[in-house]
């Protein structure tokens, strides 16, 4: 229920936990994953572009990178790297990390597309080559967020589209 415009839980239920571990897991892959490999691949996206166009504009570019991003490093590099890696600083087993990427894969790369892809298109084709890696880290913040709700959720999302909620049975 809502008081004077601050949340409050019911006199039954405690607040949750902060989790130290897990925000400790959630922060380093991120310095870790954006320097150590969204850095330089960020850099090779431009080139794949000028392969398959002669003099590409930079919304061409732009479009080239994102669906780079967002259909091969992301789905089969980022998320398997995000599920193992922050699981891994989490002291999970190999096989709680290996059960939450596949339970989570589907949705993680749906929620994925639709927050990046527009993201991605704008900073790929508007933002000068040397501020990429810094926007995408701003926008990673909102998307970590988003990714830990997936990850970390009890209970499967009943208003996931029908196809999503097959995957994750």
């Amino acid at each position: 229920r809502l008081e004077s415009g601050l949340a409050v839980l019911p006199p039954d239920e405690a607040a949750p936990s902060y989790d130290c571990r897990r925000s400790f897991a959630f922060s380093t892959f991120t310095g870790l994953y954006i320097g150590g490999v969204c850095t330089p691949l960020y850099s090779l996206y431009p080139r794949i572009a000028a392969s398959l166009f002669r003099s590409p504009s930079p919304n061409v570019s732009g479009a080239v990178a994102t669906l780079c991003d967002n259909f091969v490093h992301v789905p089969f590099l980022y998320l398997p790297a995000f599920y193992l890696g922050t699981g891994a600083l989490r002291g999970e087993s190999s096989a709680e990390m290996a059960d939450g990427l596949r339970r989570n894969w589907a949705m993680s790369v749906a929620s994925c597309l639709s927050f990046w892809l527009p993201a991605q298109f704008v900073i790929f084709s508007m933002v000068p080559a040397a501020y990429r890696v810094r926007c995408v880290a701003s926008c990673d913040f909102v998307w970590n967020v988003a990714l830990s709700f997936i990850a970390h959720r009890r209970e499967p999302i009943s208003d996931a589209p029908p196809a999503m909620m097959q995957a994750d049975s």
